[in-house]
């Protein structure tokens, strides 16, 4: 046999194992790292999970300081107790107080004896023409909105709407508006469960405080994922809140 085709074939079989052993090496890895991808979401996906839980279980049973931000500004907000009593509406001088405090970001001050603090973005909410029911009537997201954004909350629904809220005891701008928020809230639970607050804290509309560990890391976890753990998670103890400002 030629020596050159002895030689040509030796090297050919050299270059081949050396080609497989580092495709066998880089199969390994890649599997390796797909391995340990999947631990650690599951592992996260996990606690997330844990977390989800605690947190559907203490807001229908701690108190919950829940605040609504527009613009760095705490326009309305509510305290959910246990559900068992009406949820305490924040008024002007309250809401004063809690803006003070969160231009210092002293989150603590703010907590107070509360389980948790939610400080959501208005835009974390969906405002179109769907209807929800407020003060006993159907009214759209979009219009509460404009309620919302309003120097004259309480005489805009008068006007547009035709029921005048101070009839019902409200004549604090700031209480009316925290009745509005409070819908908002309770119908994005309602819809999405936990992965409302989940989701959207992923996208820096909602402040918790204070944080777990988890929600320190839950930036590591896909969106998609979390969603599929919590589309069927539902908070039908925020339904109290509706009970409260529908009449």
């Amino acid at each position: 046999m030629d020596t050159g085709l002895i030689i040509t074939i030796i090297i050919f079989v050299v270059v081949s194992i050396v080609i497989l052993k580092i495709v066998t090496k880089l199969i390994k890895a890649v599997l390796m790292i797909l391995i340990i991808a999947f631990l650690i979401t599951s592992i996260f996906g996990f606690f997330t999970y844990q977390d989800s839980v605690e947190l559907k279980n203490n807001l229908e049973n701690e108190l919950n300081l829940v605040l609504l931000q527009d613009n760095e500004k705490i326009v309305a907000g509510f305290v959910a107790t246990d559900f068992e009593e009406e949820a305490e509406f924040l008024r002007i001088s309250q809401v004063a107080e809690y803006q003070n405090s969160f231009k210092k970001q002293d989150y603590k001050k703010m907590l107070g004896d509360n389980y948790k603090m939610f400080i959501i973005e208005i835009k974390a909410f969906d405002f179109d023409d769907e209807k929800v029911y407020f003060i006993g009537k159907r009214v759209s997201k979009n219009f509460l909105y404009s309620v919302l954004k309003s120097n004259d909350p309480i005489n805009l629904y008068r006007i547009e709407i035709g029921i005048n809220p101070s009839l019902d005891g409200i004549s604090d701008p700031v209480e009316f508006k925290s009745q509005v928020f409070a819908v908002l809230f309770s119908e994005a639970i309602e819809k999405k469960g936990t992965f409302f607050i989940f989701s959207e804290y992923k996208k820096k509309n909602i402040i918790v405080y204070p944080e777990t560990a988890v929600f320190k890391f839950i930036g590591l976890i896909p969106t998609a994922f979390v969603k599929k753990m919590f589309e069927e998670a539902k908070d039908s103890a925020i339904n109290k809140i509706n009970q409260t400002i529908k009449g």
